[in-house]
């Protein structure tokens, strides 16, 4: 067992963050009195060992870890991706080994979809019914929300109201004579998107 006049301890808590998909990132872990001990950072949840003291372990050209030659240590992500995200432990390997652990939270800027669940637009005779649909990716879930562009109320079988919304929306919509534009947008805490479906 390895001893110092003096334990290693911490200093500042290791941070959560949350950070947008495609940008970059890093860890930093303050440590007093290390010694001959060395400072690691492991993936929590996959117990995977990144690093151990600048000495990149992960094979992820990704990743990669500095140290200011006194007592401060960072772990950088770059380019984080979805699997990024999850808890990062920096450990000290002492006995009892001493750790602390941050989370990191990616977000994914929202985006409609394309596909056969999204509906572009459609045609209805005057009082008749027209379906609309709209289906939005992102973390975390996006919120879609009907509006039409004059502002007139959208009516539905049973309620109406100036705007609606849901992730997957169903619209049963009926035309008065007015042709108009319902927007669909979509979005979450940190962008937003619109797409147009023209009546």
């Amino acid at each position: 067992m390895q001893t110092t006049d003096l334990e290693p301890e911490f200093l500042a808590p290791l941070e959560n963050l949350t950070v947008t998909q495609g940008r970059d990132v890093h860890f930093t872990c303050v440590v007093n009195h290390l010694g001959t001990y060395k400072v690691a950072w492991i993936k929590s949840d996959s117990k995977a060992i990144l690093a151990i003291h600048t000495h990149l372990v992960a094979h992820n050209p990704r990743l990669s870890v500095t140290h200011n030659g006194h007592n401060t240590w960072k772990l950088h992500v770059s380019t984080v991706q979805k699997n990024d995200s999850g808890t990062y432990m920096c450990q000290i390997n002492t006995d009892p080994m001493r750790s602390q652990m941050g989370n990191l939270d990616v977000v994914i800027p929202p985006d409609i979809l394309n596909d056969e669940e999204t509906t572009d637009g459609g045609v209805a005779p005057e009082n008749g019914s027209v379906r609309l649909r709209c289906k939005a990716t992102g973390v975390p879930e996006p919120m879609v929300l009907w509006r039409r562009e004059d502002s007139r109320t959208i009516v539905l079988r049973h309620d109406g109201g100036r705007e609606k919304q849901g992730l997957l929306t169903t619209l049963v919509s009926r035309l008065r004579g007015v042709k108009g534009e319902v927007p669909t947008s979509e979005k979450n805490y940190f962008d937003g998107l619109c797409n147009w479906c023209l009546l």
